[in-house]
């Protein structure tokens, strides 16, 4: 039997994008209805109080949720198109590993903690290499380098450009 032959690159622009769609597409359907509930509806800002204040002790509770709730949506955004995706990428598992640290080590580990851990997780791998050649943040640089006749003007802090 022969082996499959692959390009190797390939693959992992690939497993970058899926990774990128799953996880943006999840922090943002987390998040979303809380980001827009905190600000229209107070029963939800009252169950965030509750939650983030009784609860978790976090001084100015339902700020700490929006901020929270926000960075999931605005990191899910970012790391879902591929662009900022590093920067996204530390957002988020900054957000999730305070999340496992404050809200998740308790009686629901298994459930709650180990969707924050495995979000974290991926948000490593795309800490490490980025959003890939498939990411909006790839396609725009490829733009800019084809503008120039030398790439390495681009970084050159000498360069008058």
């Amino acid at each position: 039997m022969k082996p499959i032959n692959y390009n190797k690159a390939v693959a992992w622009d690939i497993i970058l994008l899926l990774i990128r769609i799953w996880l943006g597409y999840r922090l943002i359907s987390a998040s979303y209805s809380s980001v827009i509930d905190i600000l229209t509806s107070a029963k939800e800002r009252a169950f965030f109080q509750k939650w983030f204040g009784d609860e978790l002790h976090f001084p100015m509770p339902v700020v700490m949720a929006f901020l929270a709730k926000g960075a999931e949506f605005a990191g899910g955004t970012f790391v879902l198109i591929g662009l900022f995706t590093r920067t996204a990428a530390v957002l988020i598992a900054f957000t999730m590993i305070i999340a496992t640290l404050t809200a998740n080590l308790g009686e629901n580990w298994v459930i709650d903690g180990g969707f924050t851990i495995s979000y974290t997780l991926f948000a490593f791998v795309l800490i490490c290499w980025g959003g890939g050649k498939y990411s909006a943040g790839h396609l725009i640089l490829q733009n800019k380098l084809r503008n120039y006749k030398n790439p390495g003007e681009l970084y050159n802090p000498s360069s008058p450009h």
